[in-house]
């Protein structure tokens, strides 16, 4: 996975070592960038190795030192850097499935992403997660991860 860099905030430190809009974001060291965890994770050390591409494909790799945390200043195509994930569960308690009809689309949307119960506090069945992903939220430490439970006892 790579991530689409489509702005550059004025007088940042990417700016300062010329990354550019419209190049990709291929690795942080060794590590492919599957999203914006991974950007995030990966993103904090004190120096960094970058690798982009250009538009054709043209490689390229840049070595940062900065503060630790310190942002860079990229901004990407979306904020996930990647795309959301929905439940593919088809539960007979769903909210969702219970809302009225007229609402707008993005509430019709069944998220079951884990990054977005990390990064934006949702709740998540964890039967949609892989597990590789199980792998990734301990290896990272993501925590919370807030999980919803359910349970249907037969009549």
């Amino acid at each position: 996975m790579a991530a689409l860099i489509t702005e550059i905030d004025a007088g940042s430190l990417a700016e300062r070592v010329g990354l550019r809009r419209g190049e990709t974001l291929l690795r942080i060291g060794e590590h492919s960038i599957r999203d914006v965890l991974d950007y995030q994770f990966y993103m904090t050390d004190d120096q960094l190795l970058l690798e982009v591409a250009d538009k054709n494909g043209k490689k390229r790799c840049i070595h940062i030192e900065k503060d630790p945390y310190e942002d860079l200043g990229l901004s990407f195509q979306t904020y996930l850097m990647d795309k959301k994930r929905g439940c593919r569960n088809h539960c007979v308690f769903c909210f969702i499935d219970q809302l009225p009809k007229g609402l707008r689309d993005t509430l019709y949307f069944k998220d079951d992403d884990a990054r977005l119960s990390f990064l934006m506090g949702n709740y998540i069945t964890l039967t949609n997660v892989s597990d590789e992903d199980i792998d990734r939220i301990i290896n990272m430490h993501i925590s919370p991860v807030n999980v919803s439970v359910h349970t249907t006892n037969p009549i």
